[in-house]
């Protein structure tokens, strides 16, 4: 009995505790300090084993999706191969139970784009992966945020021998954006928002839109004056590099 009531507390908690989550995710986004990322997925996955929370489970791979990022930043190719591993699974579980989740199928399709990256003899079958997951949760919800950055993704990291193209890609990051800003209330301590944000600058640097990157990064700051890697190293760094050149 007593198992059951802690079960059932926890359920009653669960939307207060996975706000904390958010807020501690979107603290460490801003900062850059991935080991109070880390340690918040750690109580993540602690808290989903008590109680099987879907909800929770998918903002659990959500954290790992962008720790992921990171670690492939970083050269830690092993770890990020193990990350990868538990996301698929945790999406996989998701996925038995809501088949019809887009957000779920294009996070899934991300998770193939990172198998790219670390299994590049294997690109062929994790890129058409991707691809069709994130088709699929295009046609489940057109108008998800979300999937259109991860569709971004997929147009700005696609070689150019396979249609990639830098400036498509910045048109959908855009299109994301948009969809973002349409819901206000989901912008608090939302990172995904200014990680689009970021993609979106980076397509346009790749383009050589230096002037729409430059507004990119100066709209990432007024949204958010605290991110602090984006203040004292990639702007000042971006504006060392090309602002002669808008």
């Amino acid at each position: 009995m007593r198992n059951l009531a802690v079960y059932l507390l926890l359920l009653v908690w669960i939307p207060g505790v996975a706000q904390g989550f958010e807020e501690r995710i979107y603290g460490a986004y801003i900062s850059g300090e991935m080991g109070d990322w880390h340690r918040a997925m750690e109580e993540m996955e602690q808290v989903w084993e008590s109680t099987g929370s879907h909800e929770l489970l998918y903002d659990l791979v959500v954290a790992q999706y962008g720790y992921i990022a990171w670690l492939i930043s970083q050269k830690e190719e092993k770890e990020a191969r193990e990350y990868v591993k538990q996301a698929e699974e945790y999406l996989e579980i998701i996925l038995d139970r809501s088949p019809e989740n887009a957000r779920a199928h294009a996070m899934l399709g991300a998770i193939y784009g990172y198998k790219v990256g670390l299994n590049a003899y294997k690109a062929v079958v994790f890129g058409g992966k991707a691809f069709s997951e994130n088709k699929l949760a295009l046609e489940l919800d057109p108008a998800d945020p979300q999937v259109w950055m991860e569709k971004g993704n997929i147009e700005f990291y696609k070689p150019a021998i396979f249609g990639g193209s830098s400036t498509e890609a910045a048109k959908i990051y855009a299109k994301s954006v948009k969809l973002y800003e349409a819901d206000r209330q989901g912008l608090k301590h939302n990172w995904l928002y200014l990680n689009t944000l970021r993609s979106l600058a980076d397509a346009c640097i790749a383009s050589g839109m230096y002037r729409e990157a430059n507004e990119v990064y100066q709209k990432m700051l007024r949204v958010e004056p605290r991110l602090k890697w984006m203040r004292e190293e990639v702007y000042p760094t971006f504006l060392k590099k090309y602002q002669g050149k808008f």
